[in-house]
């Protein structure tokens, strides 16, 4: 599923581990804060979700209880 964050579409999913993450959707993104790579592609980077604010969490919850 897409969200919204810190202005910038990405994809909410859970990692191989069932962690919470929001991956890039374009290469621009890698540039973000909290950003960091994760895999072996060059294209492998996200933000954990556990790393977010509360209020970060909880804006990002809503979107994903919204649809």
């Amino acid at each position: 599923m897409v969200v919204k964050y810190k202005g910038q579409k990405l994809r909410y999913v859970k990692d191989f581990h069932g962690k919470e993450v929001l991956w890039i959707l374009n290469p621009e993104q890698i540039e973000m804060p909290g950003m960091i790579f994760v895999g072996g592609y060059s294209n492998e980077y996200c933000i954990f979700m556990d790393t977010l604010s509360d209020d970060e969490q909880k804006e990002i919850r809503k979107q994903l209880n919204s649809r």
